[in-house]
């Protein structure tokens, strides 16, 4: 199983849990409401989205991680495409930062 694999894994499960946000706009005000632990941008995401969200991350303290996913594998992993996903539970978010520093990908 490869670390796309588990990450992809493990965003279905966190999205199961009802502990994932999708979308600029809602992750926007999860970052606001202090609910967000980590924001996940897609690979592919756009320049202007991920700067926009770099910029109110900063802002909000919120921490930014790059997938090495793209809008589609993530559209796959939680059948709903997004390239701005944001976990909102602190366990969850704890485990894709370590499968993440595994594969080094930081914002």
């Amino acid at each position: 199983m490869t670390q796309n694999d588990r990450i992809s894994g493990f965003l279905g499960l966190c999205r199961k849990a009802g502990k994932l946000v999708f979308g600029f706009d809602m992750t926007v005000e999860a970052m606001q409401k202090g609910s967000a632990n980590c924001v996940l941008l897609s690979c592919d995401c756009a320049e202007r989205t991920a700067r926009n969200i770099k910029r109110i991350a900063e802002e909000t303290g919120t921490e930014i991680k790059i997938l090495p996913l793209t809008m589609d594998e993530i559209g796959y992993a939680v059948a709903k495409r997004a390239g701005v996903l944001t976990v909102c539970d602190s366990g969850f978010s704890k485990k894709i930062k370590e499968l993440l520093d595994n594969g080094t990908h930081t914002a």
